[in-house]
């Protein structure tokens, strides 16, 4: 992957991040389990998943513009989706915040969102499948399985939320995609060091840092079930960061 392609990765993996997390976040507000006060709190939590998708879109418009002649094919409808989807949540949040309409007429627009959120990610694994990018589709799927899941948890855990389920099935959930993820980053492992015999050594690099923050992003999430202690932000936030890297430095190894 040349230096051109990072921010265009970058961009994806913040998008994918914030779909994947609200893929949760609406869940849990559509299963009324949160009370007033926690559906208060979840609601001011939200507008960082508008601010992740923007600065994804800035990003990459930034990028196509500054490399226009050099970079490689981007899916341009993609960008449909998240601007379609940044126009809901703004439209959601002034609804939720002004009370305006039914209830019911609230819940359609998470509805629609998450349905939504699902034909952003079948078209962007669709892409990445029609051209044969093994690395885009792991990533997608690390990404929004694995970090939007790992987002949601720690912005439910910043709302202070009491659904105590939810710090079970979330970080087993997101072991389970860290576990998928392993599997297919050690199917080309041989190949990867055969590279290095050849003095290609940035493959080999980019997957060993990106397995080790795999590894110990799981490890701070899985934490709190390992010591039998409710979850704590601060060490949420590390695993998030860390899952970023990961991310990203995983489609650079491919």
């Amino acid at each position: 992957m040349q230096w051109n392609d990072w921010p265009i990765v970058l961009s994806d993996v913040l998008a994918q991040f914030a779909i994947g997390a609200f893929i949760i976040i609406g869940g849990v507000m559509l299963s009324g389990k949160l009370c007033f006060g926690q559906h208060d709190r979840v609601m001011k939590l939200l507008p960082l998943i508008s601010w992740l998708l923007i600065a994804s879109l800035l990003i990459r418009e930034a990028t196509l513009m500054i490399m226009q002649s050099t970079i490689n094919v981007a899916n341009s409808g993609a960008v449909v989706f998240v601007l379609v989807f940044v126009a809901l949540t703004l439209i959601y949040s002034l609804c939720e915040n002004r009370l305006l309409g039914k209830e019911s007429t609230r819940k359609s627009i998470v509805v629609i969102m998450l349905l939504w959120s699902v034909a952003y990610i079948i078209n962007i694994l669709s892409f990445s499948a029609n051209y044969g990018n093994v690395g885009n589709v792991t990533t997608i799927i690390f990404s929004v399985g694995f970090g939007g899941t790992l987002l949601a948890h720690a912005m439910l855990v910043k709302a202070q939320h009491k659904v105590d389920p939810l710090n079970i099935t979330l970080p087993i959930f997101g072991a389970f995609i860290a576990v998928v993820v392993l599997i297919v980053a050690s199917l080309d492992v041989e190949t990867i060091i055969g590279q290095t015999h050849h003095d290609i050594l940035l493959p080999f690099i980019w997957r060993v840092i990106s397995i080790g923050c795999l590894l110990i992003a799981t490890g701070l999430w899985l934490m709190a079930l390992f010591t039998k202690t409710k979850p704590v932000l601060a060490m949420l936030a590390c695993a998030c960061t860390l899952a970023l890297i990961a991310s990203l430095t995983v489609s650079g190894s491919f």
